[in-house]
C-alpha cells in the first residue's frame, strides 16, 4: 500500500490511479520521442545532402585522395585569387 488508505504505490508516486495509465503514458512518450528522433535524423541527412563537395569535372566523382607514407593530412586552401593568392601560396 501507499501513503493514504486505498492509494496504490503507483498513484502515490505518479499521481495516476492505475499502472495501465502509467504504461499508456510511457508508451505515448516513447512514441513521441522516437518520432522526434526520426524527424531529426531526416532533417540532418537532408542538410548533409545539400553540402557542396569537390568533384572532378571529367567524371563528376569525388577525387580519390591518397597519402604518402608518413603524411597524415591533406590541405585544401580555398581563396579568392585577387585577394588571397599571396596568402595561399605554398
Amino acid at each position: 500500500g501507499g501513503g493514504e488508505e486505498g492509494q496504490s504505490d503507483a498513484e502515490a508516486i505518479t499521481g495516476m490511479r492505475s499502472p495501465n495509465g502509467i504504461l499508456l503514458f510511457l508508451l505515448v512518450l516513447t512514441a513521441v520521442l522516437l518520432l522526434l528522433f526520426i524527424v531529426g535524423g531526416v532533417v540532418g541527412l537532408r542538410r548533409i545532402a545539400g553540402v557542396p563537395t569537390i568533384r572532378l569535372s571529367r567524371t563528376g566523382q569525388r577525387p580519390e585522395l591518397s597519402l604518402h607514407r608518413g603524411v597524415l593530412w591533406h590541405l585544401f586552401n580555398s581563396h579568392i585569387w585577387s585577394t588571397g593568392q599571396d596568402a595561399a601560396a605554398a
